[in-house]
Protein backbone atom coordinates (compact mmCIF):
# COMPACT_ATOMS: atom_id res chain seq x y z
CA UNK A 1 0.00 0.00 0.00
CA UNK A 2 0.99 3.40 -0.89
CA UNK A 3 2.25 5.57 1.88
CA UNK A 4 -0.12 8.90 2.71
CA UNK A 5 2.48 11.12 2.15
CA UNK A 6 3.19 10.16 -1.83
CA UNK A 7 -0.01 9.80 -2.38
CA UNK A 8 0.02 13.53 -1.47
CA UNK A 9 3.15 14.33 -2.94
CA UNK A 10 1.57 13.13 -6.10
CA UNK A 11 -1.79 14.50 -5.82
CA UNK A 12 -0.04 17.90 -5.60
CA UNK A 13 0.88 17.91 -9.05
CA UNK A 14 -2.77 17.46 -10.01
CA UNK A 15 -4.50 20.10 -11.98
CA UNK A 16 -7.62 21.19 -9.82
CA UNK A 17 -9.66 19.49 -13.14
CA UNK A 18 -7.66 16.16 -12.49
CA UNK A 19 -7.77 16.21 -9.13
CA UNK A 20 -11.78 16.44 -8.71
CA UNK A 21 -11.60 13.66 -11.47
CA UNK A 22 -9.67 11.45 -9.05
CA UNK A 23 -11.86 12.88 -6.00
CA UNK A 24 -15.16 11.41 -7.90
CA UNK A 25 -13.14 7.87 -9.35
CA UNK A 26 -11.85 7.23 -5.90
CA UNK A 27 -15.21 8.38 -4.15
CA UNK A 28 -18.05 6.79 -6.77
CA UNK A 29 -19.37 3.61 -5.19
CA UNK A 30 -18.46 4.14 -1.66
CA UNK A 31 -21.49 4.99 0.87
CA UNK A 32 -19.48 6.26 3.83
CA UNK A 33 -17.84 9.42 0.87
CA UNK A 34 -21.26 10.38 -0.22
CA UNK A 35 -20.65 13.58 1.35
CA UNK A 36 -17.00 13.97 -0.23
CA UNK A 37 -18.85 13.39 -3.72
CA UNK A 38 -21.93 16.23 -3.22
CA UNK A 39 -19.55 18.66 -2.28
CA UNK A 40 -17.47 17.67 -5.53
CA UNK A 41 -20.25 17.75 -7.84
CA UNK A 42 -21.18 20.98 -5.72
CA UNK A 43 -18.38 22.67 -6.48
CA UNK A 44 -17.65 21.00 -10.19
CA UNK A 45 -17.19 24.58 -11.99
CA UNK A 46 -13.22 24.60 -12.20
CA UNK A 47 -12.49 28.02 -12.27
CA UNK A 48 -9.22 28.06 -15.66
CA UNK A 49 -7.71 31.04 -14.16
CA UNK A 50 -5.46 31.80 -11.95
CA UNK A 51 -7.21 32.39 -8.46
CA UNK A 52 -4.46 34.97 -7.25
CA UNK A 53 -5.18 37.14 -10.53
CA UNK A 54 -9.11 36.01 -10.77
CA UNK A 55 -11.39 39.05 -10.41
CA UNK A 56 -13.62 38.81 -7.00
CA UNK A 57 -17.39 40.06 -8.07
CA UNK A 58 -20.06 40.61 -5.39
CA UNK A 59 -23.15 38.38 -6.00
CA UNK A 60 -25.86 41.47 -6.84
CA UNK A 61 -28.66 39.53 -7.46
CA UNK A 62 -31.52 40.06 -5.48
CA UNK A 63 -32.05 37.63 -2.39
CA UNK A 64 -35.83 36.41 -2.28
CA UNK A 65 -37.20 35.75 1.20
CA UNK A 66 -37.47 32.66 2.27
CA UNK A 67 -41.27 30.92 1.87
CA UNK A 68 -43.22 31.82 5.34
CA UNK A 69 -41.07 35.14 5.65
CA UNK A 70 -41.27 38.61 4.76
CA UNK A 71 -38.98 40.18 2.96
CA UNK A 72 -37.50 41.94 6.49
CA UNK A 73 -37.50 38.26 7.55
CA UNK A 74 -40.09 38.20 9.94
CA UNK A 75 -42.09 34.84 9.95
CA UNK A 76 -45.91 34.82 8.29
CA UNK A 77 -48.79 34.30 10.67
CA UNK A 78 -49.22 31.22 9.03
CA UNK A 79 -45.41 30.27 9.77
CA UNK A 80 -46.10 31.01 12.67
CA UNK A 81 -49.68 29.00 13.71
CA UNK A 82 -47.67 25.83 11.91
CA UNK A 83 -45.02 25.88 14.21
CA UNK A 84 -47.31 25.95 16.83
CA UNK A 85 -49.25 23.31 15.74
CA UNK A 86 -46.16 21.33 15.08
CA UNK A 87 -45.00 21.48 18.92
CA UNK A 88 -48.53 21.00 20.14
CA UNK A 89 -48.42 17.81 18.22
CA UNK A 90 -45.22 16.91 19.26
CA UNK A 91 -46.07 17.22 22.80
CA UNK A 92 -49.60 15.34 22.07
CA UNK A 93 -47.93 12.84 20.82
CA UNK A 94 -44.84 12.17 22.98
CA UNK A 95 -47.51 12.22 26.24
CA UNK A 96 -49.27 9.34 24.15
CA UNK A 97 -45.98 7.47 23.67
CA UNK A 98 -44.73 7.85 27.58
CA UNK A 99 -48.04 6.39 28.87
CA UNK A 100 -47.90 3.44 26.20
CA UNK A 101 -44.37 2.73 27.40
CA UNK A 102 -43.25 0.22 30.12
CA UNK A 103 -42.54 2.75 32.67
CA UNK A 104 -45.13 4.90 32.00
CA UNK A 105 -47.68 1.90 32.11
CA UNK A 106 -46.56 1.10 35.58
CA UNK A 107 -46.54 5.27 36.64
CA UNK A 108 -50.60 5.07 35.55
CA UNK A 109 -50.92 1.55 37.74
CA UNK A 110 -48.66 3.39 40.76
CA UNK A 111 -51.29 6.17 40.20
CA UNK A 112 -54.53 3.83 39.88
CA UNK A 113 -52.97 1.90 43.01
CA UNK A 114 -52.76 5.08 45.14
CA UNK A 115 -56.04 6.61 43.80
CA UNK A 116 -57.88 2.80 44.79
CA UNK A 117 -56.13 2.82 48.65
CA UNK A 118 -57.13 6.62 49.24
CA UNK A 119 -60.70 5.50 48.22
CA UNK A 120 -60.23 2.64 50.53
CA UNK A 121 -58.52 4.26 53.39
CA UNK A 122 -61.14 7.33 53.01
CA UNK A 123 -64.27 4.75 53.22
CA UNK A 124 -62.65 2.98 56.04
CA UNK A 125 -62.50 6.35 58.12
CA UNK A 126 -66.30 7.02 57.29
CA UNK A 127 -67.07 3.85 58.77
CA UNK A 128 -65.11 4.11 61.73
CA UNK A 129 -67.34 7.58 62.81
CA UNK A 130 -70.25 5.98 61.80
CA UNK A 131 -71.46 7.13 58.71
CA UNK A 132 -71.90 5.31 55.30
Amino acid sequence: MAEVRDVVAAASELTDAEFLAVVRAVAAGRPGLGALLAAVDVGSAVPTEDPVTAEIVPDTTPRLPEPDYTAGGVPTFDRVRDRIEERVGTAIGSEELAHESPSGRSVDEQWEARKKAGKAKLDEIRRSLGKQ
